[in-house]
């Protein structure tokens, strides 16, 4: 009923233009189009994930830590094989491995999804041993439930017992 309205507001809206009315399909597709908005991109901004966090949290295990570069010490993101973590808005959100995507450092993945967003950790220099841990230069992207990107950031990544 509704799409009938508006289908109905459409032809009637062009049709005292001297514009040609769009056809049946043209308005259809209007309405489709409109219905199917997405909402803006809300940018993120992941907090450090901290000692206190991991205890209350019971977030103990081995995988990789992400720091962000010129973000300080703490890590935003606690990649391990059954879950990557991060924090937002004070709270921790835990999202589920892609176990399709690439195997990382310590039993981590590459990606991580969740309901509301997914993210993705890579490499982007050499992975190098370092007493037990291993090391490198990564990227994280997270991005909203429509794959569209709220947070990007180069950092250091320390893969160990957490």
């Amino acid at each position: 009923m509704a799409r009938t309205a508006l289908i109905s507001l459409a032809l009637l809206g062009t049709s005292g233009c001297g514009e040609k009315a769009p056809s049946d399909a043209e308005a259809i597709a209007a309405v489709e189009a409109a219905q199917d908005g997405k909402p803006p991109v809300k940018p993120l901004q992941p907090q450090p994930i901290l000692y206190p966090d991991i205890t209350q949290n019971k977030l103990h295990g081995t995988g990789c830590a992400f720091v962000a570069d010129g973000g300080g010490l703490g890590a935003v993101l606690l990649a391990q094989d059954k879950r990557g973590i991060i924090k937002l808005d004070g709270h921790v959100e835990v999202l589920a491995p892609d176990a399709g995507s690439h195997k990382m450092p310590k039993g981590s993945w590459s990606r991580y999804t969740g309901k509301e967003r997914a993210l993705t950790l890579t490499a982007i220099g050499p992975i190098t041993p370092a007493g037990g841990a291993d090391q490198f230069k990564g990227k994280l992207i997270i991005t909203d439930a429509f794959e569209r990107p709220v947070f990007e950031a180069t950092g250091d990544v320390q893969c160990k017992a957490i």
